[in-house]
């Protein structure tokens, strides 16, 4: 259970992220849920908290793979790495299951067809798909991505049912259980603001309203609180409050 809010201020862009993770028993205020990648993204996701974290790492590995040959690594090329990175071990975990509980392949299940080029049985298939689509709701998270591209912070939304919109073409966006209530607060914040002001929204104001849509929906959504992390990204620097900074900053908002 996640709230993690971006918004792009033009020129620099900042993200807020709560700290609660849970289990079927128990809710901790311990999880990390912002990350930086190369210096030059901000990385967040919500949902299976081993997933994220996999899918973080694959991503770093892949970035510093490209790097010790020389290669440019843009934010949109993150981007691309990320997606790729979700996608392969979506597949490879799902694999896994299917040879587990069914002795099946992914491939297998998705052309009816032992390698051996016997068919399945429909009932089997059945049950194979059925066990599948359940595994892949356990799955599913979703990452927004943050990063200065041409001296303009973008926003990247992917996640793992294969809605990825790429660049995001609002000025903000929110992703987690409790991105309902952090919505209202963002959409409603740039609404009532003139269509020039959003292009370079205030910076202080605008960090006052993502706390502000954190703190909202922890109030409302089972599984959001603890303390929020914030991250800052502008052309020459990265800032990071630490802990009793970002608590004093939800306590006055």
């Amino acid at each position: 259970m996640t709230v993690i809010s971006m918004i792009s201020f033009g020129e620099s862009g900042a993200a807020v992220a709560d700290e609660q993770s849970s289990t079927m028993l128990r809710k901790h205020n311990i999880a990390s849920k912002l990350r930086i990648i190369d210096n030059s993204m901000i990385y967040g996701g919500s949902g299976a908290a081993f997933f994220i974290k996999e899918a973080y790492d694959a991503t770093l590995e892949t970035i510093e793979n490209l790097k010790r040959d020389k290669a440019t690594i843009t934010p949109e090329k993150i981007y691309s790495i990320a997606k790729a990175a979700m996608t392969d071990l979506k597949n490879s975990h799902k694999n896994k299951f299917l040879l587990d509980m069914f002795g099946l392949k992914l491939s297998e299940l998705q052309t009816g067809k032992k390698e051996n080029g016997a068919g399945l049985d429909d009932s089997f298939k059945a049950r194979a798909y059925e066990g599948h689509n359940e595994y892949s709701r356990e799955l599913r998270i979703a990452v927004l991505l943050g990063g200065l591209c041409n001296e303009k912070f973008e926003i990247f939304y992917l996640d793992t049912a294969g809605n990825d919109a790429g660049k995001v073409p609002n000025h903000y966006e929110t992703i987690g259980s409790g991105s309902d209530e952090a919505e209202k607060v963002l959409s409603r914040y740039f609404a009532e603001m003139s269509r020039d002001l959003r292009e370079k929204s205030p910076v202080d104001v605008g960090l006052v309203k993502l706390i502000e849509a954190t703190n909202s929906a922890a109030k409302i959504n089972q599984g959001v609180g603890g303390n929020p992390s914030i991250v800052y990204m502008a052309k020459d620097s990265i800032i990071e409050p630490n802990e009793s900074q970002c608590i004093l900053a939800s306590e006055i908002v």
